[in-house]
């Protein structure tokens, strides 16, 4: 039992990754299913930069969590994460 308490404290990076691209996962679904409305550029570039910010707000709040809450695993993660808020941006600009 102990070893799942670590495992939640903790999580591996591979299930960070999946987690973060949970959002480009969607879109792509829904593109394919037709689900993005009249307009699916509009939506991909809405959903896109959405979630660039959202992952640019979580990187940059990782050193403050870090500092108040003496949780350095966290740390582990604020690289990916900023490699995924630059990919998203990264596929904002190029639907605009």
């Amino acid at each position: 039992m102990a070893r799942f308490g670590a495992l939640l404290a903790q999580p591996p990076k591979p299930v960070v990754f999946l987690l973060c691209a949970v959002p480009a996962s969607l879109i792509g679904l829904d593109a394919l299913r037709a689900r993005l409305g009249a307009d699916p550029i509009r939506a991909i570039q809405l959903r896109t930069g959405w979630w660039t910010l959202a992952f640019l707000l979580i990187t940059l709040a990782v050193t403050p969590l870090r500092r108040f809450t003496h949780w350095n695993g966290i740390g582990r993660y604020r690289r990916m994460l900023g490699l995924f808020a630059f990919g998203y941006a990264t596929l904002h600009l190029l639907t605009y």
